[in-house]
């Protein structure tokens, strides 16, 4: 189905569940952030929508780098950078304090760390109908399951590489955000071992076409 498709399903989902958050995790360039506009656009129709991503809170990228990460894949020891898939790259309590301040009525701001100029900060309405919260590092943080959807967004390893490739030279983005193992590595070991976790699991194509892998959660009973 088309992204126009799927996101009128995924707010029909949350309006038949009483649900006010979605979480949107996924491998790199698999167009979490595009998804989550997508449904912010289509769920303005009913209120207030609150965008927040993840990668707002990463912790810069030189600190990482010169920082050693280490973990286990296949009963196997591995030394490297810290990547945006490890819990420690992320400054989550941040995502917390914003999260619990709207849930309480608070309106609050914040400041995307994509943008440099004061004018860019990003408020955040107490009075809402959705909050998304979207990237890697959302597999790190607690949700309400009763008030949340999740989705795992993927893709497979070649359009991967090759958005990620467009993207970097577009952006004129550092090449280490370019695909690498290490990189897989810890996205395997942290990440996608929590995939089962999700209530869907939607994969897309190199045209962006989207599939629905499961359906199993009592939120799509209604």
């Amino acid at each position: 189905m088309k992204i126009e498709q799927l996101t009128k399903n995924i707010i029909d989902i949350c309006k038949n569940n009483n649900l006010n958050k979605i979480y949107i995790c996924g491998n790199g360039a698999s167009g979490k952030t595009t998804l989550s506009k997508k449904i912010q656009e289509e769920a303005l129709k009913y209120g207030n929508i609150n965008l927040i991503s993840t990668d707002d809170f990463l912790a810069n990228t030189k600190m990482r780098v010169n920082a050693v990460s280490n973990w286990i894949e296949n009963e196997t020891k591995y030394t490297g950078r810290y990547t945006s898939s490890n819990y420690e790259s992320y400054f989550l309590k941040n995502v917390y304090e914003i999260i619990y301040n709207i849930d309480h009525g608070v309106d609050c701001f914040y400041f995307p760390k994509r943008y440099k100029e004061k004018n860019n900060i990003r408020q955040l309405k107490a009075n809402y109908f959705l909050t998304i919260i979207e990237g890697v590092g959302t597999v790190f943080l607690e949700n309400e399951q009763n008030k949340s959807l999740t989705i795992f967004l993927k893709c497979n390893k070649e359009n991967e590489i090759k958005r990620r490739k467009s993207r970097t030279e577009q952006l004129n983005r550092d090449p280490i955000e370019l695909y690498d193992e290490e990189r897989s590595s810890q996205f395997r070991v942290n990440v996608l071992s929590h995939i089962n976790e999700f209530d869907l699991i939607i994969e897309n194509d190199e045209d962006f076409n989207y599939k629905i892998l499961n359906k199993e959660s009592d939120k799509f009973d209604h």
